[in-house]
């Protein structure tokens, strides 16, 4: 009886360790995530001032970085390849750059 009390705190002892690993790495994870999220929308402030753009989204869960612009805007092609240097540069390589062109009064979805 006492071997199997000390296999069930043994058991349960190393279930928690665990647990508590998972925890603190997807703490960390989302952190590098933030960090990684304000960094890249810091430093596009400046291609705002370049571009027409209405819209900026970046989603760390679907690794894409969503851009509204006008109908008018002709360099997309352009902005697509400018946001997606700054996200290399940030870490964010498989992070994929959507530039959608809307007319004014049309709803914005990231």
């Amino acid at each position: 009886m006492k071997k199997l009390k000390i296999r069930v705190f043994l058991g349960l002892g190393v279930l928690m360790a665990a647990y508590i690993l998972f925890v603190v790495y997807d703490y960390l994870d989302n952190q590098k995530k933030e960090e990684q999220s304000r960094a890249f929308m810091e430093e596009s402030n400046k291609v705002f001032n370049e571009y027409d753009i209405k819209s900026l989204g970046v989603n760390p869960n679907n690794k894409t970085i969503k851009v509204h612009v006008p109908i008018e805007e002709e360099q997309r092609n352009e902005l697509a390849y400018s946001l997606a240097q700054i996200a290399q540069k940030h870490g964010m390589k498989d992070y994929e750059v959507i530039v959608r062109a809307i007319r004014d009064g049309y709803p914005i979805s990231n």
